[in-house]
């Protein structure tokens, strides 16, 4: 999967662009990024807020060949890569993943996914993997049981670098779990 970076300064939200663009017909590894969204959300139609420019908010377009109800997998395949990530940048902190869609920093979120998919006949068509990842700033202070990489290690982590890794952590799994589809 190659992955084509398409950053925007606002938008409702960075999964309903990749929608759009997926029934479109864009390939897969197309990814929206975003500083802002004013329509950000998560499961169960809970928002997801950010304030602008603190995060890291993106969506990957995927095409798995894959059976639908696999679909699934591809949230435990997101929060594994952030996981990988997080546990190498901060070694100091206890990175763990809570099913079915956030991964924790020391026992407080850090990072939300939200999948959405559309299928055919029993055969998806695409997935749209969301995620939030909360790198700077004083979120505990603005969402009860957050957290931010920044409060968590007091490192200014470039937010685009810890992209790429999850990217690429992300690639590497979805390899490793659909090989043998």
């Amino acid at each position: 999967m190659r992955y084509q970076i398409k950053h925007f300064k606002t938008l409702k939200s960075t999964n309903d662009k990749a929608l759009v663009l997926a029934r479109k017909g864009a390939p897969e590894g197309v990814v929206i990024q975003a500083d802002y969204q004013t329509r950000g959300r998560g499961r169960d139609k809970k928002k997801w807020i950010s304030p602008r420019g603190w995060n890291l908010l993106f969506s990957i377009l995927v095409r798995p060949q894959v059976k639908a109800h696999q679909a699934p997998l591809l949230t435990q395949l997101a929060a594994q890569a952030v996981q990988k990530v997080l546990t190498v940048a901060c070694p100091e902190t206890k990175v763990k993943i809570k099913k079915p869609n956030d991964v924790l920093m020391n026992g407080k979120k850090i990072c939300g996914i939200l999948v959405e998919s559309s299928s055919t006949a029993g055969k998806i068509d695409f997935v749209v993997v969301g995620m939030g990842v909360n790198v700077f700033g004083n979120i505990s202070g603005k969402i009860a049981g957050s957290t931010s990489i920044y409060e968590e290690t007091g490192e200014k982590m470039e937010k685009n670098k810890i992209l790429d890794q999850i990217l690429s952590a992300f690639r590497q799994k979805c390899a490793e779990s659909f090989q043998h589809s």
